[in-house]
């Protein structure tokens, strides 16, 4: 089976969840016998960066990279506040790529031409006239417009508030007529796969979650028993604080929970990094450790004895966890933070409601014992519902069975 997979961003070398989970289906597909070719947007924030590739990783995607500004242009935002359209989505088009996407397609045949993200559906039109038999699939990664509302809702300058509810509802508006340009939906989780039947979507849906290798981290995992641990018990984060969501939660956590564990743990301490966290960020906060950002995010997590993901909203999933329960390190999080895992034994991770969570964490800090527990059930979750593989082949077959020969 000959794939096509368009990209918004490249998926290596991975500067964020996202490009993570386009080269997880990436690899997964050609680990399951298909050729797939990988087309993508090469931006200022993700540049493609060939020399930092391995060759047999271009060797197999056959990689291209089309330069794309998606930065602000106060010009084409004000043309598509006229026209009514979702400036975020006309910011990733580009003639450009539309005319090395028609050569693409006049060279070769493809069975699927797959989407990565809402932002690749504006060469709909293009694919349709130059590969008309193709299989289109959009693989969504999160109901975009619901990440714009959030932020406009949270946002208290009424200007700024403004603005981002007008951009949230236009792309509201064009996230839901897309629905009926494409063949196929290939969601991350259920939940976002209910949510498009939900808005009205015939088409054959497939859900396809994040996966990782195998045999990069289970057989290396480490699960670290009481007898390892020296010191006090530390509990970390690992994420981008230049992500609203994640500065939010990390704040509420300090501020409303932390004074808490340290009255029950007095000696217990808290681990921060990740891009966009200032080196000085509560630096004067008892207990707590600001890393800033640290090259090797594994290697990081592996010195503490439990991540804590304290968000309070957010869409898509959280790939942090899945890395961490595969890494055998054990994980506790707010319900929202595991939304759309859909892990099949609950007793893997520390869930509570934003009331509860504090509580929680405090009760597995006084069960150290509840630990090492944690972990093994991790990594086998992460072994059971993430495999990479796995999940691409699962793919392969849903493709065999909607595509026009």
């Amino acid at each position: 089976m000959r794939i096509l997979q368009l990209c918004h961003k490249p998926p290596r070398p991975a500067k964020d969840g996202g490009c993570l989970a386009i080269d997880a289906i990436t690899t997964g597909m050609i680990n399951s016998g298909a050729r797939v070719k990988v087309l993508t947007a090469s931006t200022r924030k993700h540049p493609l960066d060939l020399e930092a590739l391995e060759q047999g990783y271009i060797d197999d995607t056959d990689i291209e990279g089309i330069d794309l500004e998606t930065g602000l242009d106060i010009r084409d935002a004000y043309i598509a506040l006229l026209n009514g359209d979702s400036y975020n989505i006309s910011r990733f088009y580009s003639h450009q790529y539309a005319m090395v996407l028609r050569k693409v397609l006049s060279r070769a045949r493809f069975d699927v031409v797959h989407l990565e993200s809402l932002y690749t559906t504006p060469y709909i039109e293009t694919i349709r006239m130059h590969a008309p038999t193709a299989l289109i699939s959009l693989r969504s990664h999160n109901h975009e417009y619901q990440i714009w509302e959030q932020r406009y809702k949270a946002t208290r300058n009424p200007f700024h508030r403004l603005a981002l509810r007008h951009l949230t509802k236009t792309l509201e508006r064009y996230e839901k007529g897309v629905m009926n340009e494409v063949d196929t939906i290939v969601a991350i989780s259920s939940g976002e796969g209910e949510g498009y039947r939900n808005w009205g979507f015939q088409g054959p849906i497939h859900v396809a979650g994040f996966g990782i290798s195998p045999d990069a981290e289970w057989p290396n995992a480490v699960v670290r028993g009481q007898a390892e641990r020296k010191g006090p018990l530390k509990l970390f984060h690992l994420g981008a604080m230049d992500w609203g969501p994640n500065k939010e939660g990390v704040e509420w956590f300090i501020q409303s929970v932390w004074p808490d564990i340290r009255r029950a743990h007095p000696a217990a301490e808290f681990h921060l990094a990740g891009r966009g966290l200032p080196r000085n960020a509560w630096s004067d906060t008892e207990g707590i450790v600001n890393h800033g950002e640290v090259e090797d995010a594994a290697a990081f997590g592996r010195q503490f004895d439990l991540l804590v993901v304290p968000l309070l909203r957010g869409a898509g999933i959280r790939i942090k966890i899945v890395e961490a329960l595969s890494r055998g390190i054990p994980v506790a999080s707010t319900s929202t933070g595991l939304h759309g895992l859909e892990l099949r034994d609950a007793d893997c991770v520390v869930q509570a409601e934003p009331e509860a969570f504090g509580g929680a964490i405090i009760d597995l800090l006084h069960h150290p014992e509840r630990l090492p527990l944690l972990a093994e059930a991790g990594r086998e979750a992460a072994r059971v519902s993430f495999d990479r593989d796995t999940i691409g082949a699962d793919l392969l077959e849903f493709y065999k069975g909607h595509v026009r020969y």
